[in-house]
């Protein structure tokens, strides 16, 4: 009887956190003055050996928030060609930690604004182990399905003071999903992130959040479905109010009003 043997199937996740690794930065953010370096943690949560390829990847970010990989020719805001990096291979024994770290290589000629690249931990496969000989001679039918998981990491540099002009607009309460449909929109130089909540003007408890929304520089609006978690009158009156994450250069607080 012939063998019939299935190879390996790879099978490709993108978290930004995964059980099995965890990486710590989420986010990093450098400048032409003083944070031009980082160091990755990267911890091996799973009871297995695991090795990781490191590179960067240029993604563009779409109005629906997925994003989609970018080749380098079509790129004018990558910080790939500037960063420094090692190692560039790692393996992690289980509950261990790895240092990755980067830097930035800044020419002088290097133009004002918001330059961003993803670093990238791909899981690949350890070598094969050996089969035993009399496993071999059977008739087998084999199947070996491996996860191998992707984790991408935005490493963003500003150059020069930049700034976002923010406004929020267009926030209709969608009654099927209990949810308030809010558009913010984003203008100048730089990428924005932070907080969106609702909150009720007359009580002044928060009634919905939606925690870390991002518009990068590529877009100039997003529409985010913020979950409403606590009750609230039909004749209510809500403020809708987006706050910039403090770490951002003149970080700004924007609200709305609306009556329900």
């Amino acid at each position: 009887m012939n063998k019939l043997f299935l190879g390996c199937f790879a099978v490709f996740f993108s978290f930004q956190v995964s059980a099995n690794l965890l990486v710590n930065p989420t986010r990093v953010e450098l400048d032409n003055l003083k944070n031009r370096s980082a160091v990755f943690s990267l911890v091996n949560k799973s009871s297995a050996n695991s090795r990781y390829n490191i590179y960067f990847e240029d993604k563009q970010m779409l109005d629906s928030g997925e994003f989609v990989t970018l080749d380098k020719d079509d790129v004018d805001f990558s910080i790939s060609n500037y960063i420094r990096y090692s190692p560039r291979r790692i393996n992690i024994q289980p509950e261990q930690a790895v240092k990755v770290r980067i830097a930035a290589r800044l020419p002088k000629s290097i133009e004002k604004g918001e330059y961003r690249s993803y670093i990238v931990f791909h899981q690949i496969p350890l070598a094969p182990e050996k089969k035993d000989s009399a496993a071999d001679e059977s008739d087998v039918f084999s199947l070996s399905i491996s996860a191998y998981l992707k984790i991408s990491v935005p490493v963003i540099l500003r150059v020069g003071d930049l700034d976002s002009e923010l406004n929020l607009s267009n926030s209709v309460l969608d009654a099927g999903s209990n949810a308030l449909q809010v558009t913010l929109k984003r203008a100048g130089n730089r990428s924005t992130y932070g907080d969106i909540e609702v909150i009720n003007a007359d009580t002044n408890d928060i009634v919905g959040a939606s925690k870390n929304v991002t518009i990068y520089t590529e877009l100039s609006e997003r529409t985010f479905s913020v979950p409403i978690t606590e009750s609230v009158s039909h004749n209510a009156r809500l403020i809708v109010r987006y706050t910039e994450n403090d770490k951002l250069h003149n970080s700004k607080s924007v609200e709305v009003k609306l009556a329900l």
